[in-house]
Formats: structure tokens, C-alpha cells, sequence
């Protein structure tokens, strides 16, 4: 039961405590460049040596190594998307009346650059596990890809809870081209298409032909794609998005007047309401 339980374990922790490392760096590096700069290029190199030390053995502890180093790729990658480094050549929000292709064509633009970096690391992960014997690094980086494109077309067609409050004051613009729906025809989709996947995982986690490297890889793909499988179902609960990282989102309840006096949301190009409630906090 050990065997079952330890790989469940890590990759709840891992993706719990990393998302929460995460919303803490942004706000400890906001508005420092050279810091934001510095951890983000730290922990991508740390993690990219962590994932080539464990492509190369079957060691079952590989597994839980391969696992972490992407999971810190991953986190690195998205922080340098929340301090506003990298995200796309479009600032503003969604034109008013936009809509379709259109709405879509700004969408994609308003995150062009951070896409572009998501797939720049996920081919070199690819290529540093090529033909080596252990791939839960890659297969790790590769799920947390799928799920986040998925969330994010979610988002875009429109959900009931787009968690909007939980963009940094630089990104407030971006909440503009979520939609405004209760429900879209893709949510379920995604849902079930995980869900099939996930059952398929933990089959192979719990087949007797695997190796012990393979059945831990599995149970760590299969337990993270479950979370992935209940961060879409909180897209349509009346719940805080944030609930399980209070203690890393604090935020202040009162945002700050800009530079020069008060100026309105409307005035700052920020869709309304957005500015408020992604006013982050003060160390």
C-alpha cells in the first residue's frame, strides 16, 4: 500500500507547495526585474539539470526526481508570465464588440511569447529524454501543457469561475478576454477526455509488468492529472479558486492609486472591476 500511497502523496505536495512557491515569488520579485530575472533563470537551470541527472536511470527515485524538476520548469516558466517578462506583444484588453476569430486572433497575441517559451522548453525537455530510459520528466511537462492549453480555451469560451481575481495588476488586462458563460460545450469534454486518460494511467501504475520506475512515473501522472481533472471542475463551483493557497495569495483588499493621483480602470485601458480585485499585495 506504501508503494501506492508515497507517489500520490508527492505529486499532491509537489503540485500544492509548488503553486504556492510560485504566487510567493511573484509577489517577492514584483516590480525588481533583476531578481524576477534571477530566481526565474536559477530554477530553470536547477530543474533542467534535475530532469537530464533523471532520464538516464531506472532508479525508482529517478522518477520522483524527473517529476519534481519539471514540475520547478514548469513553475519557473510561469513566473516569468505572472511578473509580466514574458507574456505577448498585445497589452491591452479585448477591443468592445470583438468577437470569434477576432476575439481570438487578441487572445492569442496577448500571450504569443509565453506560449512560444512553453514550447521552446518542451521540445528541449523532449529532446534531453530522447531514447533515454526514464521519460517522467518529459511526460510530466507534456501533461501540465495539455491541461493548461486546455484551461485556458476553457477560460476564453467562458466559465463560471475564471478565477480573474487572481491576475497580478500587470496581467489585469488579460481578464478581459475571458468569457462570461456559466458553462461551455468544451468543459465536459476535457473533463471526460482526462478522465479516460487518468484510468488508463492507473492501470498501467498498477499492472505487475511494470518496473517499479514505471508504476511510480504513472502513479505521479496519474495523481497530477487528477488535480488538473478538479482544477476544471472548480471552473464552474461557486468556490475561491484560491482557497488551498490563502497563505500564498494574500492581496491587498484596497488597491494602490497610481503615480500622479486616481485614475479610473476605464482610463488605464484595464477592463472594470479587474483592477480592483488583482490589486496584489504589499510585502
Amino acid at each position: 500500500m506504501t508503494e501506492v500511497l508515497w507517489p500520490i502523496a508527492f505529486a499532491v505536495f509537489s503540485w500544492w507547495i509548488g503553486t504556492g512557491l510560485v504566487f510567493i515569488a511573484e509577489r517577492m520579485v514584483r516590480d525588481r526585474t533583476q531578481a524576477a530575472l534571477s530566481a526565474i533563470a536559477a530554477a530553470g537551470m536547477l530543474s533542467l539539470f534535475g530532469i537530464a541527472q533523471s532520464s538516464g536511470t531506472v532508479q525508482p527515485a529517478a522518477a520522483y526526481l524527473g517529476f519534481a524538476s519539471s514540475i520547478g520548469l514548469w513553475g519557473a516558466l510561469e513566473l516569468s508570465f505572472l511578473t509580466g517578462l514574458v507574456t505577448g506583444p498585445r497589452v491591452a484588453p479585448s477591443p468592445c464588440g470583438s468577437s470569434g476569430l477576432r476575439r481570438f486572433g487578441h487572445a492569442i497575441l496577448a500571450l504569443l511569447y509565453h506560449e512560444l517559451a512553453l514550447l521552446a522548453f518542451g521540445i528541449l525537455v523532449a529532446v534531453i529524454c530522447w531514447h533515454q530510459p526514464n521519460p517522467t520528466a518529459a511526460c510530466t511537462y507534456t501533461l501540465l501543457w495539455i491541461m493548461r492549453e486546455s484551461a485556458k480555451l476553457n477560460l476564453f469560451l467562458g466559465v463560471r469561475n475564471s478565477a480573474v481575481e487572481l491576475l497580478p495588476r500587470r496581467l489585469a488586462h488579460l481578464g478581459s478576454y475571458f468569457g462570461t458563460r456559466k458553462v461551455n460545450l468544451l468543459l465536459p469534454v476535457s473533463i471526460l477526455a482526462a478522465t479516460v486518460a487518468d484510468v488508463g494511467l492507473v492501470r498501467h501504475a498498477l499492472s505487475a509488468g511494470a518496473t517499479p520506475q514505471q508504476n511510480i512515473g504513472a502513479l505521479l501522472l496519474a495523481t497530477l492529472l487528477g488535480l488538473a481533472i478538479i482544477e476544471h471542475i472548480v471552473l464552474v463551483l461557486p468556490i475561491r479558486a484560491d482557497a488551498l493557497w490563502i497563505w500564498a495569495t494574500r492581496r491587498n483588499t484596497r488597491p494602490e492609486p497610481p503615480a500622479g493621483g486616481r485614475t479610473s480602470a476605464r482610463r488605464r485601458g484595464e477592463p472594470e472591476g479587474v483592477a480592483a480585485r488583482s490589486a496584489p499585495a504589499i510585502l
